[in-house]
């Protein structure tokens, strides 16, 4: 099976610029630790060309001996997919990199995948696939224990507590508690429901997470893996599914079908070439009537194609309403995106979900029983996205491919005539056309007309910061489009907090998302900060503002250069060196080291 990432586009707000801040005064309330994060304060600091770690106590606990140490040493691009669906767990480890050679620590220190491997797969289930330069793999738990050494020529992630694997050129199963089903397999499928398809002696059958033999192997083919307790099978050159049992709910007697149930519905298609539904007893809810179909239900509306074009129909087989676009995909919250334009025919299958996961299917033959390589893509993290029933065909290619959005009535609320749509969010999605942007609600609604250079939403504000054909900046309401603050400055930028950085009369100032002047535009700088403390220098003395804008802690002139606080920590600079401050201004980490990079924690 081929596995598509979705696109998604995430804005993210952030001033990058990072400003000296120097140490040490401090007066007022200041934020204190969130007791529900668990994750252990670590920094990653560089000294004479080699990165370690230390913790809030300056202790080293990850040697200084290596070329790179992050959360994730995934490209910049990549980092925000791994990490978004990343377990509590994961947020204590830290990757590290020597010459071509990688591995994990503990915040604390403890190694849990030696320096080894070349590439890696996504933490799955709490365990990740890596990959040696003789391309060997072996599989790990996120306390460290070596699940499998690196002995398999494949392994897949974790998927229901197991994961596939493949010596000798046979496949069997590892468990994440450290049980084997020996390799025996010419093919295998993903575990659901604590079953998987497996084939042996050219036919598919069904095994348990004991190894044991649940279904006979008499089938041709399989679905990807069980969904709502039933399982695609084809005997005799016909579909039909299977229960957990092995009991055919659903006679193998159609061309073809959905692979997998998804809101108790699967398409299937008859000997003419026509598609209908049937339900999870077999019962034939939709008789055969339509060309395609394009999207399972969902939010109680499929995409078909009749013939007199492609639309939407009800449970019942009713027309709901025409849609005779390119590409049909689900409804979501009421609102489904659809595509308009040429593609090319390579491509992979979408899934509407935004969490990560990885490919399903291992082996050989038919497509669908081939996992996506989990170390095809950089160097290093085999992510897809999770494997989706119905497969959404989207392209790997486009020529003039448009996206738009239609309401559960087919009504058009962002068209994609426009040179591009943004992807919906819960407010209403960004538009841009002739090299202008702008803004319309779920509702088809326009909150801002094209007319602005730049336009970027600000949810925690609940503002649309633009940029007028004057080159002024101002702001609208994200609600209804009014002004709410005057299009009189030369820069605008959003904060983790409803407060603004204003720029005037070249210098900044800290505003309400009203439009009050917190502060007056003084300031050489101004730096966004999530712990509540903006980093702000004035005439070459660098200090921190609080959300109302008051200067809570000044800082020495010895200090040249300064970041945001991150866990009750700042990486400040001094003579040259950076070290570490806390919220009073002491120093954490004496300033020695050449770099410092505090590693977040679990949504920071």
């Amino acid at each position: 099976m081929q596995s598509l990432w979705k696109k998604a586009v995430f804005c993210a707000l952030i001033l990058t610029s990072c400003l000296p801040v120097s140490a040490m005064n401090t007066t007022g309330k200041q934020p204190q630790e969130d007791p529900q994060n668990p994750v252990s304060f670590a920094a990653a600091v560089k000294k004479h060309g080699k990165w370690g770690v230390i913790n809030d106590r300056a202790e080293v606990v990850i040697p200084m001996q290596y070329d790179k140490a992050a959360i994730t040493l995934a490209p910049g691009n990549l980092q925000t997919r791994e990490l978004s669906a990343a377990s509590p767990s994961r947020w204590n480890l830290i990757e590290v990199q020597q010459g071509k050679k990688r591995g994990f620590y503990s915040r604390e220190g403890q190694v849990i995948v030696p320096v080894s491997y070349t590439s890696r797969s996504a933490w799955m289930e709490d365990t990740v696939v890596v990959q040696t330069a003789s391309n060997r793999n072996a599989l790990y738990d996120i306390n460290g224990t070596e699940l499998a050494p690196a002995e398999y020529s494949y392994i897949s992630p974790a998927s229901d507590g197991m994961a596939a694997m493949k010596k000798d050129g046979k496949y069997g199963f590892l468990s994440v508690s450290g049980n084997i089903i020996l390799p025996q397999y010419e093919e295998v499928q993903s575990f659901a429901d604590g079953l998987a398809p497996v084939k042996e002696h050219g036919k598919w059958g069904v095994i348990d997470k004991a190894g044991r033999t649940v279904v006979p192997s008499i089938y041709q083919e399989t679905g990807p893996a069980y969904a709502e307790g039933l399982l695609a099978v084809k005997k005799d050159n016909r579909w039909g599914f299977i229960d957990k049992s092995g009991k055919e709910i659903i006679a193998p007697s159609y061309k073809k079908v959905q692979l997998a149930f998804q809101n108790g519905m699967a398409a299937v298609q008859d000997n003419q070439n026509l598609w209908g539904f049937v339900d999870s007893k077999g019962v034939q809810v939709i008789a055969p009537q339509y060309k395609a179909v394009y999207t399972p239900f969902s939010e109680g509306l499929a995409g078909v194609s009749t013939v007199d074009g492609k639309g939407y129909i009800h449970p019942d087989g009713r027309l709901a309403f025409m849609a005779d676009y390119a590409h049909l995909f689900p409804f979501h919250d009421g609102i489904a995106e659809y595509r308009t334009g040429k593609i090319t025919p390579s491509g992979y299958y979408a899934s509407p979900s935004v969490s990560i996961g990885i490919g399903i299917g291992i082996g050989h033959g038919h497509h669908r029983h081939h996992p996506y390589d989990p170390f095809d893509w950089w160097p290093g993290i085999g992510i897809g996205w999770p494997y989706y029933p119905w497969g959404i065909y989207e392209p790997q290619l486009s020529v003039e491919m448009h996206r738009g959005y239609i309401d559960n009535t087919g009504r058009v609320i962002v068209s994609a005539a426009n040179d591009h749509v943004f992807p919906m969010t819960e407010t209403g999605s960004l538009v841009l056309n002739d090299n202008r942007f702008g803004y319309v609600n779920r509702k088809g609604e326009i909150i801002a007309h094209l007319v602005y250079r730049e336009l970027i939403p600000d949810q925690t504000a609940g503002l649309l910061l633009a940029k007028n054909e004057d080159k002024k900046w101002g702001a609208l309401s994200l609600t209804d489009g009014t002004e709410i603050i005057p299009f009189q400055y030369s820069e605008l930028s959003a904060t983790h907090s409803p407060s603004i950085v204003y720029k005037q009369n070249g210098r900044y100032g800290l505003m309400t998302n009203k439009g009050l002047h917190l502060t007056a535009a003084v300031y050489d700088s101004i730096a966004d900060s999530d712990s509540g403390l903006f980093p702000a220098e004035k005439d070459g003395q660098w200090l921190y503002l609080s959300t109302s804008g008051k200067e809570v802690i000044h800082l020495p002139d010895s200090i040249t250069d300064a970041r945001p606080f991150v866990q009750n920590a700042a990486a400040v600079k001094e003579n040259g060196k950076w070290g570490l401050i806390n919220h009073s201004g002491q120093w954490i980490a004496s300033p020695e080291f050449d770099d410092i990079q505090i590693l977040p924690s679990h949504g920071e």
